[in-house]
């Protein structure tokens, strides 16, 4: 078993402030947002004035310092990024502020109307963690409560990318997987 890294090393390591901090809720009555660690990209842009209301989830498809690297950089041929990324054990960083376009989804339309949370999981590590799927419940109750997405605008990153994708196929095989777990979690 892998000895458990803690997130102030993982932070320091790729060159964060480990800065733990929780937003104010949104508005009165709203859920308030989880702590996360700041951890900017600079692979972001502009929503043009979209409104958010899409929630896209993915699976990292590889370890989470792996995945947070290649999530802040910019000198990739095809940089990526996205708002959060939720690690196995439950530290969520946040890599986009909300306001702005993060580079997850394959699709600009999507991507300029929606909130993306990688949750790190891949092939030798299927599924979430207990911790883990405590942290994306919150971020993911956050996100929907806060821009008043609509449970059916919480989607797979397979349901929208251009080309397609498997993913989250390592957390959530089929639809209905996902379905299921919404239905017991953010309902």
């Amino acid at each position: 078993m892998a000895k458990k890294k803690s997130p102030k090393k993982v932070a320091a390591r790729v060159g964060l402030e480990p800065m733990f901090f929780a937003d104010e809720p949104h508005s009165a009555g709203h859920t308030p947002k989880p702590s996360v660690i700041q951890a900017p990209s600079p692979n972001h842009s502009s929503r043009q004035g979209n409104v958010i209301q899409y929630l896209i989830l993915h699976n990292t498809d590889g370890p989470g310092e792996g995945s947070l690297a290649t999530l802040r950089n910019p000198d990739l041929a095809n940089p990526r990024s996205s708002h959060y990324m939720v690690d196995r054990d439950g530290t969520i960083y946040q890599l986009v502020d909300d306001s702005l376009m993060a580079w997850h989804a394959g699709n600009k339309p999507v991507n300029q109307q929606s909130i993306g949370i990688e949750i790190v999981a891949w092939k030798q590590a299927k599924g979430m963690t207990p911790v883990q799927e405590g942290a994306v419940v919150a971020l993911s109750r956050y996100v929907v409560d806060a821009y008043d997405v609509r449970l059916v605008n919480v989607k797979p990153h397979r349901a929208v990318r251009i080309g397609g994708t498997d993913c989250p196929g390592w957390i959530w095989p089929t639809d209905r997987d996902l379905e299921q777990w919404k239905a017991a979690n953010l309902s």
